[in-house]
């Protein structure tokens, strides 16, 4: 309704929508889809992993990110000092020219033109291939080692929804198991650990 409202073009700046008309038509059209986007992701519960892989690769960014600094600094002053100032006109352009070689993405809007210029980008390409071997090894090295932990991961999160939603909290817990534990050998085995799974309804298969 408030779309409809509002009309579904946006308005031009020399239209004749007001200030106020225009910023509700921008956030219906481009804040809107994106929150209702997110929403979807309460239904995928395996996003829980990848959130779980990125907590642990964020205790290697800091020094990833500061060595990408110290290569970039590096490499586009050495960069800026022997390309012709046509060329490369000042630093951030050559840290531009830096940036877009080490990601591997490549524009091709500046490129060296001087043969000292070529070295040192030949040089940069090289470093840059070892250097983002590093975090795409330990970003797919950390994935591979959470999604073989997927059950223990999914698991503890439903138990959590769970006791959240049922109002109980961390002190309820032994509670919980010492009613589970029917033959009062203060142990879990596995039967009592699925039954009392299946008394929490998890939803969790038998396999898992």
């Amino acid at each position: 309704l408030m779309r409809g409202a509002v009309g579904f073009v946006l308005p031009s700046d020399q239209g004749k929508g007001s200030l106020l008309h225009q910023g509700v038509s921008y956030v219906l059209f481009c804040l809107v889809p994106v929150v209702r986007l997110l929403k979807v992701l309460r239904h995928f519960e395996t996003f829980q992993l990848l959130l779980s892989a990125f907590n642990q690769v964020l205790e290697a960014l800091p020094v990833l990110l500061y060595t990408q600094l110290l290569l970039t600094l590096v490499f586009s002053s050495l960069i800026f000092l022997v390309e012709p100032r046509d060329n490369i006109a000042s630093l951030p352009a050559a840290a531009w020219l830096t940036i877009v070689t080490m990601t591997t993405v490549g524009y091709g809007d500046v490129t060296p033109a001087s043969p000292a210029g070529s070295c040192v980008v030949g040089i940069l390409v090289i470093s840059s291939v070892i250097f983002m071997a590093f975090p795409l090894g330990i970003i797919g090295s950390t994935f591979t080692a959470v999604w073989s932990d997927r059950d223990r991961i999914l698991l503890m999160q439903r138990t959590r929804d769970c006791l959240d939603q049922w109002g109980y909290t961390a002190q309820d817990i032994a509670k919980l198991f010492n009613l589970a534990d029917q033959d009062g050998d203060d142990e879990l085995n596995l039967e009592e650990f699925r039954d009392l799974m299946d008394h929490m309804r998890l939803g969790l298969k038998d396999e898992r």
